[in-house]
């Protein structure tokens, strides 16, 4: 398979964080709040909730990227997830949601990446069986 159609690790990660930004959109758009940098409870609790949620499926790098935020929250939503599981009022029913948009749309985005991939390679394959012709053509 030639290198063109073989997407390369940079082009699966932009694939991948485009979709969690996706997510993340989707996400505060169905729990009706306006996107902010307040510190305020809400909106603490629905960047945690992402944050948990699609580390799921990204490193928190990644993560951090698509949210736009500093990978060291990431680590900090991650480790503090049980707790706020627990005890952060209105946490858990975010995070069910967050949850829930993430996994759909990052299967989602798996499964359009691997039928571009299998795309690709069916084209790869048309070209060498159209070279196979061309050649077997010239030897009758």
């Amino acid at each position: 398979m030639c290198k063109r159609c073989v997407p390369s690790k940079i082009n699966t990660m932009k694939h991948l964080i485009k979709n969690a930004r996706k997510a993340v959109k989707l996400t505060y758009d169905i729990l009706d709040i306006e996107r902010t940098n307040r510190k305020d409870d809400e909106q603490a609790q629905v960047r945690a909730a992402i944050g948990v949620a699609l580390s799921a499926y990204l490193k928190p790098g990644h993560v951090a990227k698509a949210m736009g935020k500093d990978r060291t929250m990431l680590y900090h939503y991650n480790k503090n997830h049980e707790g706020n599981l627990k005890t952060w009022n209105g946490y858990s029913q975010k995070y069910e949601v967050a949850k829930d948009v993430a996994k759909a749309t990052m299967d989602e985005a798996t499964r359009t990446y691997k039928i571009m991939l299998i795309e690709n390679r069916i084209l790869e394959y048309q070209h060498r069986i159209s070279e196979l012709e061309i050649e077997r053509h010239s030897l009758i």
